[in-house]
């Protein structure tokens, strides 16, 4: 029969699970800012290149056709990307996951410290798990996908954060 985990036990595991899906998504809100700065540069570089093809058109022809070209494939799949819709909608889960880890934050230092009720803490930890799934569903319109890369950076933060923060290693 499995061991019951004490209330204390349960918001370690909740502050792990939080904190690295906070990372996950800053990191993520980082990348996708990224590539909208990188596809925007383009799209500024290829409109003024447009412009000054006019005057050196015969000498870089074949140059100047392919940056229109594909400033104009950029132009056509940017609306497909979504990137701008995709930072804004994953900054504000963002920002709604770190203000629930400081509630697990708070709900921690109280246990800690005996200034809640262990019933009055197993409702607020069932209530708070509520709120952090709701926040960290994404429907497949989203479509977020987090590389290799980003959970383990995310994996690396998370540790850190709660080792210096909470001295917890595990």
């Amino acid at each position: 029969m499995a061991k019951k985990q004490s209330i204390e036990e349960l918001v370690k595991i909740e502050l792990k699970d939080s904190r690295f899906h906070a990372d996950c998504m800053a990191l993520k809100v980082k990348q996708l800012r990224r590539k909208t700065k990188i596809i925007n540069s383009i799209l500024a570089v290829s409109s003024s290149a447009s412009i000054a093809s006019w005057a050196i058109w015969n000498d870089w022809a074949m140059l100047w056709g392919c940056i229109i070209a594909v400033s104009q494939v950029i132009t056509a799949l940017k609306p497909v990307f979504h990137f701008g819709k995709h930072v804004h909608t994953l900054n504000t889960r963002c920002y709604k996951q770190e203000a629930l880890f400081l509630e697990l934050d708070s709900l921690w230092y109280e246990l800690k410290d005996g200034s809640i009720e262990k019933e009055a803490a197993k409702t607020r930890l069932n209530h708070l798990k509520q709120r952090i799934n709701e926040n960290e569903f994404f429907d497949d319109e989203d479509g977020f996908e987090f590389s290799k890369e980003i959970l383990e950076e995310a994996a690396r933060m998370t540790a850190d954060t709660l080792q210096t923060k909470y001295n917890i290693t595990d």
